[in-house]
């Protein structure tokens, strides 16, 4: 059951990686596409705001292929937090909460993240395939650790906060 649990958290926060990457760059599903993605950027603080939007769409979407089909997980998931950590930096004046542009909706998914990292994609895995699968708290804490200081130096190099 665990390994089901896990295709499916894999299948959930992996394939809403994937449309957030596709609709950075895209448009994917009524998204903005990188131009307004990048102005987006833009009135958030960062620099260099269309390498920006290409750099976090790019993010979403590889890591989102790497969770959904199980492959170098650790990996995978350290680059959505440090994407996640990003998204919640620009939301934290509001609060927790998603309804009022929270950012419990970016904590939830690097959660779900540094969970699969540490438990490992499971069975129904392409690094389980390949005999590449890593579990265990050194796992989790290292890709939870190495996202998180990703994101707070994207944050520090490339974001000025706004007044």
């Amino acid at each position: 059951m665990a390994d089901t649990g896990r295709l499916i958290i894999r299948g959930v926060v992996g394939g809403l990686a994937i449309g957030r990457g596709g609709r950075k760059l895209f448009g994917w599903f009524g998204g903005p596409g990188r131009d307004r993605t990048a102005r987006t950027f833009e009135s958030f603080g960062y620099r260099h705001s269309r390498v920006m939007a290409t750099v976090a769409g790019i993010t979403d979407l590889s890591s989102g292929v790497g969770l959904l089909a199980g492959l170098a997980t650790p990996l995978a998931a350290s680059a959505f937090i440090g994407e996640m950590v990003n998204a919640a930096a620009v939301h934290r004046r509001e609060g927790p909460w998603a309804e009022d542009g929270g950012y419990e909706y970016p904590l939830v998914l690097a959660t779900a993240a540094a969970c699969l990292a540490w438990d490992g994609p499971g069975a129904l895995s392409a690094d389980r395939a390949l005999g590449r699968e890593r579990t265990g708290p050194a796992w989790g804490l290292g890709a939870l650790a190495l996202g998180a200081a990703g994101g707070v130096a994207v944050l520090r190099l490339f974001r000025d906060e706004p007044e």
